[in-house]
């Protein structure tokens, strides 16, 4: 590998707990404008269900280079859904 080279593995599932650089979701955090990492209440769109409660998790990592535009795979509660689905999000 070269010396300018990282081995981050972009491609790999990951959530708050995970051993993923704390800097690198929150970097994704901010681009797409989630709390990721953070507890909240979700309402999702679809109205699936009613609410959902916990730890924002990202389910996988989005593509490099990053497109906020693209969906995120997200899980709260053991819950997977994609960030296009949330209605709104609040902290708590």
């Amino acid at each position: 590998m070269a010396e300018h080279q990282s081995n981050l593995p972009l491609n790999a599932p990951f959530s708050a707990e995970s051993s993923s650089p704390p800097d690198l979701r929150e970097e994704i955090a901010r681009m797409w404008s989630l709390p990721i990492g953070e507890r909240v209440e979700v309402v999702l769109r679809d109205g699936q269900v009613d609410s959902l409660t916990g730890v924002l998790e990202l389910a996988a990592a989005p593509d490099f280079p990053w497109n906020p535009r693209q969906p995120l795979t997200l899980r709260l509660a053991g819950f997977m859904f994609s960030s296009r689905e949330i209605e709104r999000w609040t902290r708590i």
